[in-house]
């Protein structure tokens, strides 16, 4: 069994994210919730908050940060996101996705 999936966002207008990922989590209405490989196939609404994205052979404690409207996640063998605006939030130089260490 794989312990990562394909994690794709989308837009309207464009596909913001396509990668390999460990796990991500979101803001639902009841609060965030995290999705790994494997889950239980669902699909959700999503509140404007933020994503947090880990990527497969990333550091334990390292994360994508990008910040979405709302909208919905359909999980699946993969999970694709669907927003209507996505965007991340920026590192040090500005030009990067912002990645945290939680530890």
């Amino acid at each position: 069994m794989a312990d990562s999936f394909e994690l794709r966002v989308a837009t309207p207008s464009n596909l913001f994210y396509r990668g390999e990922v460990e796990q991500v989590i979101v803001n639902t209405p009841v609060g965030h919730e995290g999705f790994m490989a494997h889950h239980m196939w669902t699909c959700k609404l999503l509140d404007a908050g933020k994503l947090w994205i880990k990527e497969k052979g990333s550091q334990e404690d390292e994360w994508k940060i990008a910040s979405a409207a709302g909208g919905f996640i359909d999980i699946k063998d993969d999970i694709v996101i669907y927003t209507d605006v996505v965007e991340w939030d920026k590192g040090p130089d500005k030009r990067k996705a912002r990645i945290i260490r939680t530890k």
